[in-house]
């Protein structure tokens, strides 16, 4: 059997005293934060976006722990950003790259333009909502070319 439980927090507190915050108050306030946080988020995505984008485009195996991070991250942010289909992209983009740093597998510049240029698609913003079904071919071709370049595999995890 379930229990009620009585939880005052700092808005209850504030919302009780004598000329507290009202709901309308409330709103606005909680919207303007939202405003805020999401901004500061679409802020960290260009922040990983841009750096990653050139260094797929100007390819370098060395710098491939560095293009980890940023696609880890980018992967991330989108999502909190509600950036579905950047955030798909940037997943497939991790996938290649942690095959490249960790298992010692090869992509070539092309390849990693691909992927570049997938990022740079995604980032324009054009899906709107969870509905991934007209890129279904998009997402496809980069799951094909992730497993083409996990099958150059140098170590076997």
């Amino acid at each position: 059997m379930g229990q009620l439980v009585d939880v005052r927090g700092k808005f209850h507190a504030a919302a009780c005293r004598p000329g507290g915050v009202d709901r309308r108050g409330a709103m606005r306030s909680a919207e303007i934060s939202l405003s805020d946080l999401r901004s500061s988020i679409e802020d960290a995505v260009r922040e990983r976006l841009t750096p990653l984008i050139e260094a797929l485009r100007a390819w370098d195996s060395a710098d491939v722990a560095a293009c980890c991070d940023w696609a880890a991250a980018l992967r991330d942010l989108a999502g909190l950003a509600e950036m579905h289909l950047l955030t798909e992209v940037a997943m497939h983009c991790f996938d290649c790259l942690d095959l490249i740093a960790i298992d010692g597998a090869s992509m070539s510049g092309a390849e990693a333009a691909c992927y570049a240029d997938a990022l740079a698609f995604a980032a324009q913003g054009q899906c709107s909502g969870r509905d991934l079904t007209r890129y279904g071919p998009l997402l496809q071709d980069l799951g094909t070319l992730t497993g083409r370049i996990a099958t150059r595999r140098v170590r076997q995890g």
